[in-house]
């Protein structure tokens, strides 16, 4: 089997050549599966050049037809040969594989959206329908950790009401760990040796409460959809500093908040082990015990992740804010402090995306498998870098710091 591709216009054309049966249906799978990976969602296999096709190919069809339905992406077949259209038609196949994209499937174009150039990399950008300014606001006492002295009798309860957005400390419970949450859904790293993250969804009246030990929160409605494309790329990725910075010079913002659900090449970071309520008054940050209250990320995973981050980023911050922010790398002028909870990977639907729902279907196929503080870790050999982001949408807004 020889697979050639060929694009035309938003269409990706895959033309194969040989016999499609069980020997080289996972083979066409495969390359079907790369094409997705890399951003494909209108895709068609040209089956001019195949004089045989078996119900293992059939089947393979039939399984990226769904998957790119789920995304609002289309894969079709065209110039089957007598064989195989008999086959087709016989199954009741025919019109489902041979007919046009499904109406709505293509990308949602807007003429109301401006393109930005960020870092050599052009992403669209859409306003949103005008709502409540963003506003934050900073709970809890961060100094504290280095200390050893946060007590759980200091934490805050939070609501997490649908414009609410928030990332720090918190727990469910009494397991402070890593968490953040947004759009209804509220997300914990519990730190109970488990590693693994709990999470609650707004369902009807019913909202996600937790205690928050410190960290970042705050109210409001985004002003701006952007749609990020990196993947295609020459370095198939943008830097997530990069990508930060560009918005807000982009908007000309100073202090802005950010709620993104992309397709990560890696996701760099550090989370807490332990509670920082036991620390006794000991800092958790000195070495070698430092080594029993974080674990980092020690190298780039190679797999492909999803990824929800949250979190805001300031260029001038003011000094109640500072305790809470970092430069977003080595070198940068941009403070921020951004969390992500990570995903398996599955591809992203394109054009105008809701936030609720976009993040809310996130847990209907998977559950998170990590949280993590972003960090970038720009040491010249050990380090392993930073967050690189391929494509997804990011939900942005300015800010108003309520403290000042």
């Amino acid at each position: 089997m020889q697979i050639v591709s060929q694009r035309v216009g938003e269409k990706l054309i895959l033309l194969l050549d040989g016999r499609f049966d069980a020997s080289w249906s996972e083979y066409v799978g495969s390359s079907i599966e790369s094409a997705i990976q890399s951003g494909e969602h209108q895709i068609e296999v040209d089956l001019g050049k195949v004089h045989y096709m078996s119900s293992a190919g059939i089947g393979v069809l039939l399984k990226y037809r769904k998957r790119l339905a789920e995304v609002k992406g289309h894969l079709s077949v065209c110039n089957p040969v007598d064989d195989v259209r008999s086959i087709l038609r016989l199954m009741k196949l025919e019109e489902m594989l041979l007919g046009q994209s499904a109406s709505g499937s293509a990308v949602t174009r807007s003429g109301i959206g401006k393109t930005l150039d960020l870092e050599g990399f052009q992403f669209e950008s859409y306003p949103l329908a005008k709502g409540k300014p963003l506003t934050c606001e900073w709970i809890g006492q961060p100094e504290l950790l280095e200390a050893g002295k946060l007590d759980a009798k200091d934490a805050v309860r939070l609501s997490f009401e649908l414009d609410r957005f928030c990332l720090g400390l918190g727990s469910f419970g009494s397991r402070f760990g890593e968490c953040l949450g947004v759009a209804g859904v509220a997300i914990e790293l519990p730190t109970d040796g488990s590693r693994v993250p709990d999470y609650q969804l707004s369902r009807g009246d019913m909202l996600p409460e937790m205690q928050l030990l410190y960290g970042i929160s705050g109210r409001g409605d985004f002003s701006h959809l952007i749609r990020l494309e990196a993947g295609r790329s020459e370095r198939g990725s943008v830097r997530f500093s990069d990508f930060i910075t560009g918005v807000l010079d982009q908007f000309e913002c100073g202090f802005g908040c950010f709620a993104l659900v992309v397709e990560a090449a890696s996701v760099v970071g550090a989370s807490l082990i332990q509670s920082p309520t036991r620390a006794d008054g000991q800092s958790p940050w000195q070495f070698p015990a430092i080594r029993n209250w974080l674990s980092f990320t020690s190298e780039q995973n190679e797999d492909r992740m999803l990824a929800l981050i949250v979190g805001v980023a300031c260029k001038s911050p003011a000094d109640r804010a500072k305790v809470f922010l970092r430069p977003l790398c080595d070198g940068s002028a941009i403070e921020g402090h951004f969390h992500a909870a990570v995903f398996p990977y599955r591809p992203l639907a394109k054009g105008l995306l809701p936030m609720r729902e976009t993040i809310h279907d996130l847990f209907k196929m998977d559950t998170p498998k990590s949280v993590l503080h972003l960090l970038a870790d720009d040491r010249p050999i050990e380090g392993v870098g930073q967050t690189e982001l391929m494509r997804g949408a990011c939900w942005f807004g300015r800010m108003v710091d309520e403290t000042e």
